[in-house]
């Protein structure tokens, strides 16, 4: 039966008012009023109650004889059993609870009528449990002709093995929950040990480089740009020694050049402590935050476009800076920018500037 045949009739709603679905709601008074009225609803509904029990009918037959547990599985379960139960009965807090366990799973197939070695086990739908239809006897055909919803089985059963399962599927819960539990707890503290090695590691690295004249450096590599040099010296940068940058970025200077740029306010200062410039600056170490910064320089100067060559995270006149030596198509600039650059409202937040070229 397909709505092709009736085109006039709701086949959906009208096997829902079969089925039972529709009773005690508006639809049902709807569709009974339809069938009586309608010789279409009234034709599609005796197919469709045919068909139904034509169904049913078959159903009854293949489910009033119930189906046994295949042979091989039952042994492969009773075994299984024997085998938890002698694995518990060797541990050294076991009681005689493991030795009754192994004993209640030692067992031969049993009837079904048996009410003392196995529990009849009848599943059927939700609805037909709640009018007492779910509880027909074992193998007993459905009464009201419709589809037999349930097939009564024989499952070897007794008390103390219920509650046997029911304390080892509790405590295997709650095993699984506390592995859980202390996995989470375990990954956090990793992971707080490894930013803390990490943050440590860092911070002597720099101390070291701050110490021996050497800032550590890498290349930003952004598609489509040429790779940038970074540094961070912590050198205290003038406007008279603002052009040297580029050259502190690629190569660091050493105590001695430190000594020839440091006795005026006109120079370079030796690397001071990079805490606070850190602090300052930590926005700008960000890499979509240092490319922000670096179109502000473009906008600001009027030189676009430039290509940022050499970036040094330090100091202009004592405060925190960015050093930024780029190439336009006029020449060669080194900007100082404080920590605002590219911050939206801020600019380029421009300190100083030199053309180096």
């Amino acid at each position: 039966m397909t709505g092709a045949e009736f085109s006039g009739v709701d086949v959906d709603l009208l096997a829902d008012y079969v089925g039972g679905a529709l009773d005690g709601t508006p639809d049902e008074a709807v569709v009974t009023a339809l069938i009586a009225e309608d010789p279409a609803w009234h034709d599609a509904y005796a197919l469709l109650c045919g068909g139904v029990e034509a169904v049913s009918t078959e159903l009854r037959t293949l489910g009033s004889t119930p189906e046994p547990m295949p042979a091989d599985i039952f042994a492969r379960l009773d075994a299984a059993l024997l085998e938890a139960s002698a694995t518990r009965g060797s541990s050294p807090d076991a009681g005689t609870g493991s030795a009754d366990s192994t004993q209640g799973a030692r067992h031969d197939p049993v009837d079904a009528d048996d009410p003392g070695g196995a529990r009849v086990i009848a599943i059927g739908t939700a609805r037909e449990r709640a009018s007492g239809r779910g509880t027909a006897a074992p193998g007993a055909p459905a009464s009201d002709g419709a589809t037999p919803d349930q097939r009564p089985v024989a499952v070897p059963f007794d008390a103390r093995r219920r509650r046997t399962r029911r304390l080892r599927g509790a405590a295997g819960v709650g095993i699984a929950a506390g592995v859980l539990a202390f996995a989470g707890f375990g990954a956090q503290q990793l992971a707080v040990s490894t930013d803390s090695q990490t943050a440590s590691s860092a911070g002597s690295a720099a101390d070291r480089a701050a110490d021996q004249g050497a800032p550590q450096s890498a290349e930003l590599a952004v598609p489509g740009v040429p790779p940038m040099q970074i540094t961070e010296s912590g050198l205290d940068y003038r406007q008279a020694t603002l052009g040297q940058a580029g050259a502190h970025t690629l190569a660091a200077p050493n105590a001695s050049d430190a000594d020839k740029l440091d006795g005026s306010r006109s120079s370079a200062s030796a690397p001071t402590a990079k805490s606070e410039t850190t602090d300052a600056l930590s926005r700008l170490r960000v890499q979509a935050a240092l490319i922000a910064c670096i179109d502000a320089i473009a906008d600001k100067s009027g030189l676009a476009p430039i290509t940022a060559q050499s970036v040094d995270f330090a100091r202009y006149d004592g405060a925190p800076a960015v050093i930024i030596q780029f190439a336009a198509p006029g020449g060669s600039w080194v900007w100082a920018v404080g920590p605002g650059c590219g911050a939206s409202g801020v600019g380029a937040d421009k300190l100083g500037s030199v053309q180096v070229g």
